[in-house]
């Protein structure tokens, strides 16, 4: 039985009686009035209170009633879980035996586990000094490539600097000779190898007369050393720098005082 199909006490006696007890204190009052005696105090204050009281009254059954059907279907509620323990007790054995077995597999699985990770450890130990020695030699040809390189570099960049010197002579000699066409001719060539050099990052650049001598841009052709003050007469050589490198100083010959060459064209 639930809470809501226990039995309910009929309110209405009660109801009456505290409509009578009310009346009977409504009446003691009003012929009372004025003028009220202790007595009659009482006696409205004692009807009024036993009104309420039986007011309560059924309110108060039906709760104790409440209250004891909650206990009762508590009781058998916890009743029928005892009654189930033994089939939980086969249950919590079912599973316990089933746990061994799983643990069993476990521990097979973990010392398997074990062995795959040593042999793992072997095969990625191997692989990584395979790596290693692989990596090693691609250095090593890669070092042996790059110094090809930079041999091939340096020979390459001594070939275009001699044809440019070369070059530079033949139009100081083109100059030399006075003959316009020849000159143009000369300059045209000379200006397509400045600009084919430009291309691979090798600039060819030349002094001025009468510019200072400055050790950082110029060298003296015969190997003098420059006097303080010096100034340069004429370019013997073409300096150079590659891709924003020097990588020659410009050969000068240096002006003297009196006006003639302080140093000549090495022969």
């Amino acid at each position: 039985m639930s809470l809501s199909e226990a039995p309910r006490t009929p309110k209405w006696p009660y109801l009456l009686a505290d409509v009578i007890l009310v009346a009977t204190a409504a009446a003691v009052a009003w012929k009372a009035a004025p003028v009220w005696t202790w007595k009659e105090i009482s006696l409205v204050g004692g009807l009024t209170g036993l009104g309420a009281w039986i007011f309560i009254q059924p309110f108060q059954k039906d709760h104790e009633t409440a209250v004891k059907l909650f206990e009762q279907v508590n009781l058998a509620s916890a009743a029928e879980k005892l009654g189930s323990l033994d089939k939980t007790a086969q249950q919590i054995a079912a599973a316990t035996a089933q746990w061994q077995d799983i643990q069993t597999l476990s521990n097979k699985t973990v010392n398997a586990a074990g062995d795959i990770t040593q042999r793992i450890a072997a095969e990625a130990k191997s692989f990584s000094e395979f790596l290693a020695r692989a990596n090693d030699g691609e250095k090593a040809n890669l070092r042996l490539e790059i110094e090809k390189l930079r041999r091939g570099e340096k020979d390459s960049l001594q070939v275009v600097i001699h044809l440019m010197d070369h070059c530079f002579a033949l139009f100081q000699a083109a100059m030399s000779s006075g003959q316009p066409q020849l000159i143009q001719q000369i300059g045209n060539y000379r200006n397509a190898c400045i600009d084919a050099t430009r291309r691979v990052g090798i600039l060819p650049y030349e002094a001025q007369p009468g510019e200072p001598f400055d050790a950082d841009r110029h060298e003296v052709a015969d190997g003098s050393k420059a006097t303080e003050g010096a100034t340069v007469e004429r370019t013997i050589a073409w300096g150079y720098t590659f891709q924003g490198a020097g990588i020659r100083r410009i050969q000068v010959a240096l002006a003297s005082p009196s006006g003639s060459t302080a140093s000549s064209e090495n022969t």
